[in-house]
């Protein structure tokens, strides 16, 4: 590499003095492969983006190589798409803007009027108050980040919702939507009473779960907690809360249409109490007897996306088969929900890996970078075995699908690997995905979205292949060199039986537990969770919530009880959109 162009950055520490910037410097880009020896083109120095994360480029040299990339990157993947748009539509918008001299006049005005304003706020903008002072140990640049991370993992929750709502059927897609928000919220308040204490205390002499200490969040924006010595308590507790409201959703979607809203609740909260808090505790806690094991999950390989898939496939097992299952495929009735939910959640995937490094630093840049590139890459992949194994058109929501599970896998990896290597993490996942997808229904085991395949099978897969290329030179960021532990590419042969041990051990606790719960609430007079066969043909958008997400295509019910009296026979059912055959959402197409 040349050392005209770049020049070593790390030493010992995250915050190296050779990177002297402000947050936005940081946070304003993300993204590179320039590396210009020559007037004309670059140089192959940064192939696969090896060395960008300990490196820097004199042309932003406060900020490290890859987040430039990363940058860079969205300005490379955009143009084709603007080039295009621009050949559509730039003659008739010529036309619009020229058709009268008053529309000239009016663009002139509008220009100025804007340029002014602009002027203004440049000479108004001053610098922001310090949030912390000399003497805090807190970071504001830290703080801003896991602020913006934090609101970057809620947006996934609707995302989840609208993805799970369009590869779901019409009947049940509004319920689909609240069952995600609903779930969402009995975590938060569970989260806020004790979730957080038994997850992440600091005190507890356990090895296996945590104390009561911060229990209804006491004292929690007047301490820091170790994990996150840069931060408050509070801001990293509403972060973590973000991972464990969506988790649970993830896993009802594999019995979407079949389970009751009242039971889900009581379930969910018990799950996540039992199951979630345990898990998350064991492996990031800092005290877990799965994180002194040196179980390497950086941010929920297994303790978000394997306990799911494996909470769907129990659920769907105990729930039972659809009525119709087995008689038609099951079509995604919506490409357009898939298409904005997948936005919504790849787009938070960046606060949710990118977060995980608890600071505004060259391990966050890492993370989200690694993150978009088994995106991409995972997409391609899945939406290219559709179209050659099942002799397909390229499709939409087959796209992405694959765009979900390799965000699935590279989770547990992408503040460990170099960005490049996370190419790997999108490819060889959505292959095993897609086969695994094809064996679920081969051994005919309903589950509604394929939660097991993709979030259980990617995320562990994902831990493996973590195990595989987990570096040094990665992990030691941040940290004392050597005190980290690392993948095969280094030679650390262990790694990989520490990861299976981890997968193991989440999901005998998670089904064993989780099959506990089912059975339990089934005992309890008006929770049955499995919802009644007339509810299933109807629809539970008009059985359980009384609304339709299509209303004006048909009579709806207004109110529960107009869906429980004798007269439910003579409810008229909502007149959907004609479905629409692309994938089979219940056969290939789950997150």
């Amino acid at each position: 590499m040349n050392s005209s162009t770049t020049d070593t950055l790390l030493d010992s520490g995250d915050r190296s003095p050779h990177i002297v910037g402000s947050f936005s410097d940081i946070t304003a880009l993300l993204y590179r492969t320039l590396a210009c020896t020559s007037k004309f083109i670059g140089n192959f120095d940064f192939g696969a983006c090896l060395d960008i994360l300990t490196t820097q480029n004199t042309i932003a040299s406060t900020i490290p190589a890859a987040l430039l990339a990363m940058y860079q990157g969205m300005f490379a993947g955009i143009t084709p798409g603007l080039f295009l748009g621009a050949v559509i539509g730039l003659l008739p918008m010529m036309v619009f803007v020229t058709q009268t001299q008053k529309r000239k006049q009016t663009m002139k005005y509008l220009t100025l009027a804007l340029a002014l304003a602009a002027s203004v706020m440049a000479q108004n903008a001053t610098e922001p108050a310090p949030l912390a002072t000399p003497d805090s140990p807190l970071v504001s640049a830290d703080i801003s980040w896991i602020l913006i991370s934090s609101a970057l993992v809620f947006l996934q929750i609707p995302g989840l919702g609208l993805f799970y709502a369009g590869l779901g059927e019409a009947k049940n897609s509004l319920s689909v939507l609240l069952s995600v928000l609903l779930a969402a919220g009995v975590v938060m308040t569970q989260w806020v009473l004790f979730g957080y204490s038994l997850a992440f205390s600091d005190t507890s002499t356990s090895n296996f779960i945590g104390n009561f200490k911060y229990a209804a969040l006491i004292d929690t924006l007047t301490t820091v907690n170790p994990i996150a010595g840069t931060i408050p308590t509070a801001l990293f507790s509403m972060y973590q809360m973000m991972f464990a409201a969506i988790t649970p959703g993830l896993a009802i979607g594999a019995v979407a249409g079949r389970m009751r809203l009242l039971p889900m609740m009581v379930f969910v909260f018990l799950w996540t109490t039992i199951v979630y808090d345990p898990i998350a505790y064991w492996t990031w806690s800092g005290l877990g007897w799965l994180h002194v094991m040196n179980v390497m999950d950086y941010a929920g390989g297994s303790v978000v996306h394997v306990s799911a898939g494996v909470t769907g496939l129990v659920l769907a097992l105990m729930s039972g088969k659809r009525v119709d299952y087995g008689t038609r495929n099951y079509e995604s009735h919506n490409p357009t929900y898939v298409y904005m939910g997948t936005i919504l959640l790849w787009f938070g995937w960046m606060g949710f890996n990118g977060g995980s490094a608890v600071s505004a630093s060259t391990r966050a840049v890492g993370a989200a970078f690694a993150t978009n590139i088994a995106a991409a890459a995972g997409g391609m992949t899945y939406m290219g075995m559709e179209a050659l194994v099942n002799k397909k058109r390229f499709s939409a929501v087959g796209f992405c699908a694959g765009v979900v599970v390799a965000l699935v896998a590279v989770t547990p990896g992408s503040g460990f690997i170099e960005p490049g290597m996370a190419i790997l993490f999108g490819f060889f996942p959505a292959i095993v995905c897609f086969y695994a997808v094809k064996m679920m229904h081969y051994f005919k085991v309903d589950d509604a979205l394929d939660v097991a395949a993709c979030h259980g099978v990617g995320g562990a897969f994902g831990m493996i292949l973590t195990g595989i290329f987990a570096q040094h030179k990665v992990t030691d960021i941040g940290v004392t060199p050597g005190s980290s532990t690392a993948g095969w590419v280094d030679q650390v042969w262990i790694q990989v039986p520490v990861q299976l041990a981890g997968i193991g051990a989440v999901c005998a606790w998670t089904a064993g537990w989780t099959a506990i719960l089912v059975l339990v609430i089934n005992l309890i007079p008006g929770l049955k969770m499995r919802c009644h066969q007339e509810a299933e043909e109807m629809g539970l958008d008009m059985y359980e919530v009384g609304e339709s997400a299509y209303p004006s295509y048909g009579s709806v019910a207004t109110t529960t009880s107009d869906v429980d009296s004798d007269s439910k026979a003579h409810l008229s059912l909502p007149k959907v959109p004609s479905q629409i055959t692309l994938t089979n959402a219940g056969n290939s197409s789950m997150a």
